[in-house]
């Protein structure tokens, strides 16, 4: 294909199929490979939809050598620049990552999951399903390789438009070092949705006496804490000082 599209109904449901009967060949990172067994799995080449109208060249992530989770800041923008504006709703378009992760980035994909590659045959599908397809639910804003990078991305551009004391890049450098808050935001979409609630947050859990809340279980308390808030109480019409204190009473005591 001289211009990428995006996979279809039926190329989606192929790739799945896929991932169930041959979950290797998505480890083998040949776009090529992928597309004659889809062909051949449906009897039809008839897979593909309109334009996946990239605006930049993402090629690059192919060629770095993953190294922990700093990556993900440093990959961050290059998604975000190569997709331009999207609504949120796109975020969750499994056709666009499913296409993106195994016909443009399938080394990135590859290389970025390798470290928690199952050593079982039998847990491959769902490896595969989780970090390559899946992009319609709450966890693929976590795992789907090249969706998680874009997600990271809105989230950051959000919170920094009222933060008073970060900018993107500070807030994009600092949740991508942990994904403590950055997989429980994921996970909370009446956190994820609240733009100047975020700003609080991340103003909040940066604090340098706040560090014990950057722990898993403090991370999970807050959040939670926090997401029924905002499913109770109005948040949008109060200030960020205000939204600060809401994010501090929430914040488990730490334990002596």
């Amino acid at each position: 294909m001289a211009e990428q599209k995006f996979v279809n109904d039926n190329g989606l449901a192929a790739l799945n199929r896929l991932a169930t009967d041959d979950p290797k060949l998505f480890l083998s990172a040949d776009p090529d490979a992928l597309i004659v067994a889809m062909e051949r799995l449906l009897d039809t080449s008839d897979l593909w939809g309109g334009p996946l109208d990239i605006k930049g060249d993402i090629s690059e992530l192919n060629q770095v050598e993953i190294d922990g989770p700093t990556t993900d800041a440093q990959f961050t923008p290059v998604v975000r620049n190569a997709l331009g504006h999207l609504p949120p709703a796109e975020g969750l378009n499994e056709h666009r990552w499913a296409t993106i992760n195994c016909f443009l980035l399938p080394q990135y994909v590859q290389i970025r999951w390798s470290d928690v590659e199952p050593k079982t045959t039998d847990r491959l599908p769902g490896h595969v399903q989780r970090h390559w397809l899946r992009g319609g639910t709450v966890d693929a804003r976590r795992a789907n390789a090249v969706g998680r990078l874009w997600w990271l991305g809105e989230f950051s551009d959000r919170a920094a438009r009222y933060s008073h004391l970060y900018n993107e890049d500070e807030i994009l450098e600092a949740m991508s070092h942990n994904v403590n808050l950055y997989h429980q935001l994921l996970s909370r979409p009446n956190l994820l949705s609240r733009s100047k609630l975020l700003a609080a947050i991340y103003e909040v859990f940066l604090e340098p006496d706040n560090d014990y809340i950057r722990t898993t279980r403090y991370a999970n308390e807050m959040l939670q804490s926090l997401n029924f808030i905002a499913a109770q109480v109005s948040l949008d019409f109060m200030n960020l000082p205000e939204l600060r204190e809401v994010v501090e009473e929430a914040k488990p005591p730490k334990e002596q």
